[in-house]
């Protein structure tokens, strides 16, 4: 099982590109990107359009980091995960509270809202 996993930068926040399988192999490398970038107080978009399939271990390093940027008023945004991820995520209720998007332009206008919403409320 195998994850690649590329961070960039995109619309001001950070851009997390997956492609494998996330699972108990591959989540805690995940995992440690994700805090990384949690660190930096900025909003994360995850790709997940390249992910073949997804986990309860996976799901949880996403709604770590959701929680963690959520305490640094940032959002984590999910980007265009395939069907069979996203019905794991409507299963387990992720989908009820993290925000998912279907494009990667979707997101980047997600995040603007969102910056503006937390600027007037500061």
């Amino acid at each position: 099982m195998d994850l690649n996993i590329q961070v960039s930068d995109a619309s001001g926040a950070a851009l997390v590109s997956l492609v494998g399988e996330l699972g108990p192999a591959t989540a805690p490398s995940f995992g440690k990107a994700l805090d990384h970038l949690c660190e930096k107080a900025r909003p994360v978009m995850v790709d997940l359009q390249g992910v073949t399939r997804i986990d309860g271990l996976g799901l949880s390093v996403l709604v770590q980091a959701f929680r963690l940027l959520r305490q640094h008023d940032c959002a984590l945004i999910i980007v265009a995960p395939p069907p069979g991820v996203r019905k794991v995520m409507y299963e387990s209720g992720v989908e009820d509270f993290m925000p998912i998007c279907r494009t990667l332009e979707e997101a980047a206008a997600l995040i603007t809202i969102l910056k503006r919403q937390s600027t007037d409320t500061h």
